[in-house]
């Protein structure tokens, strides 16, 4: 068969089901917008990335300006593949940005698979959730209305839709919630992301092991959506109660997708400023964004790995770190609560309170044994989520 697959972050949602295709036999096609280089088994299309409107528009009127542009250059490339004779026997992609919206103009009878992951409600910016926010103002409904009706259009002209978590699916209205819809995770490979006894890396000229206590926390990027102030906050007690653990933090300092902090300034300037008399900052190792093989060394290291979220999309990492067998303290509620239960695959806490955080951190930093049991289960349920169970699903979807 032939697969057309759109996504302005190829490999995006594609990375373990671009190469799993391409090893059965299929011809794959691919469109994007960035520049970075991409190994792939097969034809990479670019289009350039749309400007920014000049504007002052609502967020919600921005995403529907972009998503007609890139809307605009993708069918324009598939149009000249067309004329090229190449025509598609599937159509996969994500309907974040708008890019398969105008294919039925180009191939009207090829199905389309796409990807739609959320339907953006408040509680998932934190609206009923953080007691710090107000309710969402106008510009935020209209934001979300832009986001949802972008992804309206996009799922009204698909034939199937695949989602990864049920969490994620229950946000849907109830006319997405069909036998149109899949619910399947992308995969992990718990081949790769698996415990190493004898894993060793170095930070800042310190030898990090297994016998190297470690804590790890990892995001995309460093935001309160995901609990980063919660986290740091936590640090104070931690670093005062253990003496040597050390601390990982992997992650960016961009916008996020719960947007930047009231000030605009990145989170993690705000509370190194707020907490920068209480932290032993030798002990505290913030890395960035990190290649993957460097992210499965670090989480094969982890003593204990903190994950934490509003209930919004779950991430890649929390698996991985799982599959490694590290030992999780996650946050109550969804999306961790699909993948965790407490006590038995790891610890969940509230997301907003930093002292039952520090708490139950340090408590099992003194516990090898809990840890050892936790991180044990937590690899069990983790190769449930296995690519080798999940890509078969979905290939039995596109056919």
């Amino acid at each position: 068969m032939k697969f057309l697959l759109v996504h302005q972050n190829f490999p995006g949602q594609f990375r373990q089901l671009a190469p799993y295709l391409a090893k059965q036999g299929h011809e794959l096609v691919a469109i994007c917008s960035h520049q970075r280089p991409v190994h792939f088994n097969g034809s990479l299309l670019r289009y350039q990335e749309p400007k920014k409107p000049t504007s002052e528009l609502s967020l919600g009127s921005t995403l529907w300006n972009e998503g007609l542009e890139r809307a605009n250059l993708v069918a324009r490339l598939c149009d000249q593949l067309k004329k090229e004779g190449w025509v598609p026997d599937r159509i996969l992609g994500h309907t974040g940005w708008g890019e398969t919206i105008a294919l039925k103009e180009v191939w009207p009878e090829v199905p389309q698979i796409l990807w739609p992951e959320l339907w953006v409600l408040p509680e998932h910016g934190g609206h009923g959730i953080d007691p710090e926010m107000s309710p969402p103002g106008l510009e935020e409904r209209l934001t979300q209305l832009g986001r949802n009706a972008l992804t309206s259009f996009a799922l009204d002209q698909a034939s199937a839709w695949v989602v990864p978590t049920q969490h994620q699916a229950n946000s849907f209205p109830k006319k997405f919630q069909t036998s149109n819809m899949h619910v399947v995770h992308e995969g992990i490979d718990t081949n790769i992301a698996c415990p190493k006894s004898d894993i060793q890396y170095e930070v800042r000229g310190v030898r990090i092991t297994r016998e190297t206590p470690t804590i790890t926390f990892v995001n995309r990027n460093l935001e309160r959506l995901r609990g980063f102030d919660t986290f740091m906050l936590s640090l104070v007690e931690i670093l005062r109660n253990h003496e040597t653990v050390r601390i990982i933090i992997v992650g960016d300092s961009e916008r996020g997708y719960g947007g930047t902090h009231p000030s605009g300034r990145p989170l993690r300037e705000v509370m190194l400023e707020k907490l920068k008399d209480e932290l032993d900052l030798n002990r505290i190792h913030f890395l960035g964004r990190i290649p993957h093989p460097q992210l499965i060394g670090i989480l094969q290291a982890s003593w204990v790995h903190v994950y934490l979220s509003y209930p919004f999309v779950l991430g890649w990492s929390l698996l991985e770190a799982m599959s490694c067998g590290c030992c999780i303290v996650g946050s109550t509620g969804m999306p961790v609560q699909e993948v965790i239960q407490n006590g038995i695959h790891g610890i969940l806490v509230p997301i907003d309170n930093h002292k039952i955080l520090s708490d139950t951190t340090l408590a099992l930093l003194d516990n090898s044994s809990l840890r050892q049991k936790l991180g044990n289960s937590a690899r069990e349920i983790a190769k449930e989520w296995d690519q080798s169970i999940l890509l078969p699903k979905l290939k039995s979807i596109l056919e």
